[in-house]
């Protein structure tokens, strides 16, 4: 089986049942039923984070956050390696800081789960499962 690493969006959209929240969803069934989790970044974590809690407040938070704490998912530390290759990325690609982390920890055979596949695509060898796109409003 593949290991799928996700970004904050991905993570936030199965949350919220946004665009793509269905293909996450059967990913951490496949993750479960395979007892091999999905990975995050911490640093892609910490987004979701702050993301919902801008818009849910921190009771809220604390309770969706502690819910994540039963998925199939390996939140991974940004030691030395992961945090130096992540500012390489920053440098070389131009990515934001924290999709530099999810890209960081993603391994050579592992598959990035995003919706933002086109900032991603910089990265030359990067496999991607990519969600829909963000919308913009005009």
């Amino acid at each position: 089986m593949k290991v799928h690493v996700l970004d904050a969006n991905a993570l936030y959209r199965f949350l919220t049942g946004g665009p793509g929240a269905d293909t996450v969803n059967r990913l951490f069934k496949e993750a479960r039923d395979a007892e091999q989790p999905l990975r995050m970044s911490v640093i892609n974590w910490g987004e979701v984070h702050y993301t919902i809690a801008k818009a849910e407040g921190f009771a809220e938070t604390a309770r969706i956050m502690n819910r994540v704490k039963l998925l199939p998912l390996a939140i991974l530390d940004a030691g030395e390696v992961v945090t130096a290759k992540a500012a390489q990325f920053k440098a070389g690609h131009g990515l934001p800081y924290a999709d530099c982390f999810a890209a960081a920890t993603t391994a050579k055979d592992d598959v990035l789960v995003t919706s933002d596949a086109k900032d991603f695509k910089k990265i030359p060898g990067l496999r991607i499962l990519p969600l829909p796109e963000h919308k913009t409003k005009n």
